[in-house]
């Protein structure tokens, strides 16, 4: 084991981060990321991811709308507890998300994803300088 090595590594941790260690970093190639982008941008702007976007972003929103409307005191007890237990020594915070919540919550993860390269692909609109 590497002397770098963290001090808090399981035993069944310390074999994968000996083979990860053993990797050399190595920088990109310059102008690998110009190269990139020009790649997306150069794409033909399509309509149909804003629209996916959309159809993927409107339904998670509005149903976390109407999780923070219904169950907002829980939620604001929930955001207590975790602040209460970081502040103390103690890991006593209890709370529970329910799972449809994280569900909307990643396919609004999802729908952003496709919004950011639908505005990375759609072409610049340059207002006249004065």
């Amino acid at each position: 084991m590497s002397r770098y090595a963290p001090s808090d590594l399981e035993p069944a941790e310390s074999a994968i981060h000996q083979a990860l260690s053993a990797v050399a970093p190595q920088a990109l190639p310059l102008g690998f990321r110009d190269a990139v982008m020009r790649r997306v941008s150069a794409g033909e702007a399509v309509a149909w991811e804003w629209i996916v976007a959309a159809v993927l972003a409107l339904p998670s929103v509005a149903f976390l709308i109407y999780q923070v409307a219904t169950h907002g005191d829980e939620f604001t007890t929930a955001l207590n507890n975790v602040v209460t237990a970081a502040s103390a020594e103690s890991a006593d915070a209890f709370f529970f998300v329910d799972g449809t919540t994280v569900l909307a919550l990643a396919i609004l993860g999802i729908a952003s994803l496709v919004a950011a390269h639908a505005s990375i692909v759609a072409p610049v609109r340059r207002s006249p300088s004065r």
